[in-house]
């Protein structure tokens, strides 16, 4: 059933360079957003809806959720709904009931994606949202990524991505729509309440940038898309650099590049992005006479700069021996974790009989030849980071470990070797070690 156009609409398939029989889902709130979104994509092949209950807001959470799947039967799309415990994750995490539900969410439809092998997300941000993150980014003194904004495609994980079809439409526009076609919406009441800087500027700020310019959310958006193009021409030319210098770039190097190319370097580098005055200390570290001189910087991070060239280190914590145990056998038993890790042969999967006994089982395929030293095992600690997709990577933020609770988080044991983390269970494999495999890992626990 082929849909009326609206103006700035993009399709979600080009966003994300996809063949258009991709599938696809729509996370549908059940707000006018994403029903108009739900609306829009009609007629795409493979095309389902996803909402999910945070279990907050009690009755009408509920009515929510039936809502959504009233309205995807209306339009013959088949509907899933997921439910987390936000309140308990919050309390868990010591995050706001905010940022909790975003990371509970975006951790629980990814997880479902891939069970599904459903490849791309559509979520219904406008323009109106583009200049509220644009807003509070420049309220933060946010550089020119940060001012980019909501991007229009970004990856959850690998192979999964999340498009934003509506980041050119402005509220105002998605509203005459559902008018347009009789659509009816449900309204989340705390939005209505001035509880967070993002509700504050949507009900005060931006009505009064409306009195002056009522074009803003439009010309924020087209703002945000000329300064993505150029965040990514600047980190292209660090990935350049990357790519010709390695991970240990020379001293001399890193000085002649212009800042702003410096400055993406330095965030491809490190686990996490240096602040001004951290970047400040490095430039002062590369200029020193010294040639052999370091310095920390969090999380557990070392800058060590030797025979002209510049080296990033982990602080590896003191473990005790009930901490580390080497995988030199084929099966690995840790009670402290309820815990068991298998040698396993290329090609064989996870055994039945024990997934009934653990309530996670998880394979990892390596290859032999980039293990340095022995593969050992060990919970997660604060700092680790693992080397994937040429950036150090905190384990703590992978987005692919959400749907695991924090207390099995806590005990899954992890793999590692001399040069620090080799592979993270439901995570990735470290560069190097996860191309052309030879050896599976079989990890199960509870």
């Amino acid at each position: 059933m082929k849909q009326p156009l609206l103006a700035g609409f993009r399709d979600p398939h080009q966003l994300a360079n996809m063949p258009a029989e991709a599938p696809i889902a729509v996370a549908l709130s059940g707000g006018a957003d994403s029903v108009a979104l739900l609306s829009l994509l009609r007629g795409k092949r493979g095309l389902c809806a996803v909402h999910v209950h945070h279990g907050i807001r009690g009755a009408e959470a509920d009515r929510d959720a039936a809502f959504c799947e009233a309205l995807a039967k209306k339009f013959d799309i088949p509907f899933h709904l997921l439910k987390t415990d936000v309140p308990a994750m919050a309390r868990q995490t010591g995050e706001s009931l905010e940022t909790a539900a975003r990371t509970a969410r975006y951790a629980a439809i990814t997880a479902w994606m891939r069970e599904q092998g459903i490849l791309l997300l559509a979520t219904a941000h406008h323009a109106d949202d583009q200049l509220e993150t644009i807003l509070q980014h420049l309220l933060r003194g946010s550089g020119t990524r940060g001012l980019c904004g909501i991007p229009a495609c970004r990856a959850l994980e690998e192979g999964l991505f999340v498009v934003r079809p509506l980041l050119s439409v402005p509220k105002a526009a998605l509203l005459r729509y559902l008018k347009e076609q009789d659509l009816a919406f449900v309204t989340d009441s705390t939005n209505e309440e001035i509880c967070c800087q993002r509700n504050f500027l949507r009900l005060r700020v931006l009505p009064l940038l409306a009195e002056l310019q009522p074009n803003a959310p439009l010309l924020a958006a087209r703002c945000a898309e000329a300064l993505a193009g150029d965040e990514a021409y600047l980190d292209g030319l660090a990935v350049e650099f990357l790519a010709k210098e390695g991970t240990e770039p020379r001293v001399e190097a890193l000085l002649a590049l212009p800042q702003p190319i410096l400055v993406r370097v330095m965030r491809h580098l490190l686990p996490e992005p240096p602040s001004a005055q951290h970047l400040a200390a490095i430039c002062n570290l590369m200029r020193s006479s010294r040639p052999h001189a370091s310095l920390s910087l969090p999380p557990k991070t070392v800058l060590r700069k030797s025979n002209g060239k510049l080296r990033i280190e982990q602080k590896q914590k003191k473990q005790s021996n009930n901490d580390i145990l080497l995988l030199c056998q084929d099966e690995t038993q840790i009670k402290e974790a309820a815990a068991l890790v298998i040698l396993g042969g290329v090609g064989k999967t996870t055994n039945d009989a024990l997934k009934a006994h653990y309530k996670y089982a998880t394979k990892l395929s390596l290859r032999k030849d980039a293990v340095k030293g022995e593969i050992r095992l060990c919970r997660r600690m604060a700092g680790d980071v693992i080397l994937s997709g040429g950036m150090h990577k905190a384990v703590r933020r992978l987005a692919c470990l959400k749907h695991l609770p924090p207390e099995a988080r806590a005990r899954m044991p992890l793999l590692f070797d001399d040069d620090g983390i080799l592979a993270i269970p439901f995570g990735p494999v470290r560069d190097g070690a996860n191309k052309k495999t030879d050896l599976e890992v079989f990890v199960y626990f509870n």
